[in-house]
């Protein structure tokens, strides 16, 4: 089972490890991919979404080619959406199965066949413009779309091509190239195992069945010697240097087999005849017996009587001696080789007459006091060096119950001659555990795993690896500085913020710049492109006053200092507000400006409809960074303690009838200087003129402008909005003349009247409203009051008396 395991294995990691490796080669082949496509439409606009720009990682390279102009613009996707509305147009997708550009017409108008210039908007981040071929270089993140066209009345330019460079990036390759490893290492060492345990079970069967054939000593110890080793080494021997098994490994069950089947030898085996024994020793081309073969006994009475069946061995101690055996006599059982012991072949040189010879010797003196003992002489010692090449054999073939082979401690082949000091009992015994004079021959082994792991991991460079585990970005860059937060709300789903930071700055870079020149004109013609509503009439008012008076001053400069505060609207549909605070700028210093710039359509541009200085110490309420955005007044979430459509009348009421109006509770008295304005003025017209001769009738309304305005953090909004106040002045009598002068008399056209004049004047209102769940009362951020109109009344507008 373990070679199948190994098998199917090492299958498994080849097709990974080829896998894998296909995967790299086929990264480093190519350097780019280009997809290219031509329009058979004649649609005035292309469109080619941001799922088409990323469907590579890396910068795009476009080439637009057509006839005539060429014009392009990179914006948000849901901008262009916007701005491309149900114009006729075609969308560049990406053919996943041929890798070509294909183009399908959007949702569009069949009467829309035109489109206007699309560059000059506030909605885009780029523009370039082109004659015949254009070519750009653009590393555009998730969420941003390319606007082409030509003129707006031809079609749009024909063919696009689009190449993404190739960084090699395999990033499945790194997985798996490690899993092939990791499954080669794991069928190597199954396969070992199974060799291992394959090779474990046949070494007791060899051992079992290796039958050891008795041996009669003829080289015995002289008289008085002690046996150099035990007879038998009752227990288990020390297994072979290198059968890759410790003493551990043997199986008690097969060695107690081969326990069991010495002793029926040991007890049923023939008894050898003494002249057989005689002619066998004095044979001199018979092979002798080992000097560590069990001495026969002396008494065959006292054998049979006192020895067990299968007699329990001892090693002899090293200090004790040990008497000589005697010579076998007749009848005895002849000595049977222990299992469990070494039992190799005479390998001595010497001549077979001297083990001859020691026998009688032996015999005569069995009886005899053992000879001192002397240390032993280098002769008496095998030299390592003369062992014939023949006697060494492989570590894997060395058994337990084997001599050693080679230079392995065992038992000397010679017998000790007689005077010779007895051995040592573990002299000759072979050590516990392994023989490490082959371990580098195993570690050699290890070396192709090594190198083939190696260079496998070392091609694992971070192109290979996925995003996840570390491996290396295709993520493009962003060319804005808010791109990164708009990639995250993108992934959330959330709309992205009207503008970003640089586009804010251009639009009121654009509107100051507008603003001076319409200054030093005195023309309000130039306005129209970056002010509506309120704002554009107060500076129309003053360009004409200023016509008709040129020594009335001209109009507050509009604010050129830095951003300090801006909350755009987040939102994908249109009308969308911007409130902006900027410091005034030049050398005088002044407070800041709140402005409330709005866009009513996506080709449109953003206008200043509101602009006012705010009041002295206020404190704006805590809004969303400009980087995310904040919700508009169009769709609140919870109410405001006044609806932003109610929110100019109320106020209006306010100045009208003071603290006696109705809404007077939810306006805070704090920082509101213009109520105090208000009253003073209209205080001191009425003492000016004469009561008998005059009347003078006052009035406050909220104005045609719709409330512009983007929440805050705690759910409250700032709004923006506008009243007018009227000043009527009319005759009582028919004899009666009125005068007026300064800028009512320059735009009325005139300084004097019998019937009378209207004075109107514009605030521009920026209010903090707080919601219904908060509480708290409406404060008035700042405000712009102007006279925006004057003119003579008629004849049925004036009633005498």
């Amino acid at each position: 089972m373990r070679f199948i395991l190994a098998a199917i294995a090492f299958l498994g990691s080849a097709a990974l490890l080829v896998v894998g490796w296909l995967q790299v080669t086929e990264a480093r082949a190519a350097d780019s991919v280009v997809a290219t496509g031509t329009v058979s439409q004649e649609s005035p606009l292309l469109v080619i979404p941001s799922d088409t720009l990323i469907e590579h990682a890396g910068t795009q390279s476009i080439t637009i080619s057509g006839d005539g102009p060429i014009r392009v613009a990179i914006g948000r996707q849901a901008d262009i959406a916007g701005w491309v509305g149900t114009t006729q147009h075609e969308i560049v997708t990406l053919d996943d199965t041929s890798g070509a550009l294909v183009f399908t017409p959007g949702e569009a108008s069949a009467d829309e066949t035109t489109a206007p210039n699309i560059l000059g908007n506030d909605l885009w981040f780029q523009e370039y413009e082109g004659d015949g071929e254009l070519k750009l270089e653009q590393t555009l993140p998730v969420g941003f779309a390319l606007l082409v066209q030509s003129d707006g009345e031809s079609p749009a330019p024909s063919q696009v091509s689009i190449s993404w460079p190739l960084d090699g990036r395999a990033p499945m390759a790194g997985p798996l190239l490690l899993g092939g490893g990791v499954l080669l290492l794991i069928s190597l060492g199954l396969l070992l195992w199974a060799l291992l345990s394959m090779r474990r079970r046949s070494k007791p069967q060899r051992q079992t069945h290796d039958v050891l054939e008795p041996e009669a000593s003829t080289d015995a110890p002289a008289v008085g010697e002690a046996a150099t080793t035990p007879a038998f080494a009752f227990g288990r021997s020390a297994p072979s240097a290198d059968d890759g098994l410790d003493a551990v490994d043997v199986d008690p069950v097969e060695q107690s087999q081969g326990v069991v089947a010495a002793s029926v030898r040991l007890s049923e085996g023939t008894q050898p005849e003494p002249a057989d024994m005689n002619s066998r020793a004095g044979a001199p081309d018979e092979q002798p017996v080992h000097a560590w073969a069990p001495p026969a006994a002396a008494d065959e009475h006292s054998r049979q009587t006192d020895a067990p069946a299968f007699p329990s061995f001892r090693a002899p101690s090293a200090e004790a001696p040990v008497p000589a055996s005697a010579p076998a006599a007749e009848g005895t059982p002849a000595a049977v080789d222990d299992p469990f012991s070494w039992s190799a072949p005479s390998t001595s040189s010497e001549p077979e007459a001297e083990t001859v010879d020691a026998a009688p010797l032996a015999q005569a003196d069995a009886h005899a006091e053992p000879a001192p003992a002397a240390a032993p002489t280098d002769e008496d010692r095998p030299d390592p060096s003369t062992k014939d090449d023949g006697d060494k054999r492989d570590d894997d073939s060395s058994d337990a119950g084997e001599p050693p082979s080679g230079d392995a401690s065992g038992p000397s082949p010679e017998a000790p001659a007689a005077g010779t000091p007895a051995a040592e009992p573990q002299q000759w015994r072979r050590p516990r555990g392994r023989d490490r004079s082959q371990a580098p021959k195993r570690l050699f082994r290890l070396i192709p795993v090594l190198l083939v792991g190696s260079i496998a991991l070392t091609g694992c460079s971070a192109d290979f690896w996925p995003e996840q585990f570390g491996g290396s970005t295709s993520a493009p860059t962003t060319p804005t500085p808010t791109s990164s937060i708009d990639q995250a709300l993108l992934t959330e789903g959330e709309a992205l913020p009207a503008v970003n930071s640089q586009q804010l700055a251009e639009i009121l870079d654009d509107a100051a710049r507008l603003a001076q020149e319409g200054d030093a004109a005195n023309n309000p013609d130039g306005l129209k492109p970056r002010f509506t509503q309120a704002a554009y009439q107060e500076r129309a008012a003053e360009y004409q006053a200023k016509a008709a008076d040129n020594a009335l001053p001209g109009p507050v400069a509009f604010p050129t200092g830095e951003v300090v505060y801006a909350v755009p609207q987040a939102s994908d549909s249109w009308p969308k507000s911007i409130f902006v605070v900027r410091e005034a700028g030049g050398e005088t210093p002044t407070a800041p400006f709140g402005i409330m710039l709005t866009q009513s359509s996506a080709r449109d541009t953003y206008k200043v409809a509101s602009i006012v200085q705010l009041t002295p110490d206020v404190t704006l309420p805590e809004a969303a960074p400009a980087e995310i955005g904040a919700p508009g007044i169009d769709g609140l979430e919870q109410p405001l303690v006044i609806a932003p459509e109610e929110l100019a009348g109320a106020y209006a009421d306010v100045i009208s009838n003071g603290d006696g109006s109705q809404f007077a509770a939810l306006f805070s008295p704090d920082g509101d200087s213009l109520r105090t304005q208000i009253s003073e003025a209209r205080a001191a017209v009425s003492g000016e003129i004469d009561a008998n001769a005059a009347r003078i009738e006052f009035q406050t309304r909220q104005t045609d402008d719709p409330p512009f305005g983007v929440q805050t953090l705690d759910g409250g909004a700032i709004v923006a909005v506008s009243i007018e106040e009227v000043e009527k002045l009319s005759a009582r009598t028919q004899l009666a003349t009125l005068s007026v002068q300064g800028r009512t008399a320059a735009l009325a056209g005139a300084s004097s009247s019998s019937l009378g004049f209207e004075t109107l004047y514009t605030n521009q209102l920026m209010f903090y409203v707080p919601s219904e769940a908060t509480g708290g009362a409406i404060q008035l951020l700042g405000f712009a009051n102007t006279m925006t109109g004057a003119r003579q009344l008629n004849a049925n507008e004036v009633t005498y008396g």
